[in-house]
């Protein structure tokens, strides 16, 4: 029985001498991973490189994309706010929508052309900030008694406004009748609603929308 014993003594390897050959094995990968990695790399970068050669740049096509969507839901938001004005008021509002509507069935027809996408944008934007204030107008009796926030951010975005309308007053416009002078009559007023904050903003904001559209050739 002794003998056996001594037998597996010599078969099984000591605990130092199993460290000393999984260190040794640790070694050997480790070095193996190292060596792999640059060639690796190298042929990541090349397959990067080649990859490249094959990307294709996109273009810049927001209106195209995004736009159809944009003008849509501006024309969504000002019909639901328009149903809920009385009967009979706000016809030149009616208008502007309908040819907001016109302009954005033509981008659908020719969604090549982005300007007509971009002018859709402008004229139902417009539509839907002079739809809320129409309603407000008309529902005065239940504002809130709150204070508004002095809007000092407003007063630069109209005198912004006027200067965008400065530089396109001469410039030749599309057919139809001119917004131009509605864009101007929109930012005096806006001006002059100071007792009402939110009053202000939509009609403003209003003019910012037409001076866009006007600014694409409406």
């Amino acid at each position: 029985m002794a003998k056996d014993v001594a037998r597996r003594k010599k078969v099984r390897p000591g605990r130092s001498e199993g460290i000393a050959r999984a260190k040794a094995g640790f070694t050997a990968k480790k070095h193996g991973k190292k060596a792999a990695r640059p060639a690796a790399r190298k042929q990541s970068e090349k397959a990067a490189k080649h990859g490249a050669d094959k990307v294709v740049r996109p273009r810049v096509v927001y209106a195209a994309d995004y736009g159809l969507m944009t003008a849509f839901h501006h024309m969504q938001r000002a019909s639901v706010v328009m149903s809920l004005m009385e009967e009979g008021t706000g016809e030149d509002l009616r208008e502007l929508l309908k040819r907001g509507v016109k302009l954005y069935r033509k981008a659908v027809e020719d969604d090549a052309k982005n300007k007509f996408v971009l002018r859709a944008i402008g004229v139902l934007r417009a539509a839907e900030h002079l739809s809320m204030a129409g309603l407000y107008a008309a529902r005065a009796k239940h504002k809130q008694k709150a204070t508004s926030p002095t809007p000092e951010w407003l007063a630069k975005v109209i005198a912004e406004t006027d200067h965008r309308l400065e530089r396109i007053e001469h410039e030749e416009r599309g057919k139809g009748p001119d917004l131009f002078p509605v864009t101007v009559e929109l930012l005096r007023q806006a001006e002059d609603a100071d007792h009402d904050a939110h009053l202000a903003f939509e009609l403003a904001m209003a003019a910012d929308a037409l001076c866009f559209a006007l600014e694409n050739g409406l």
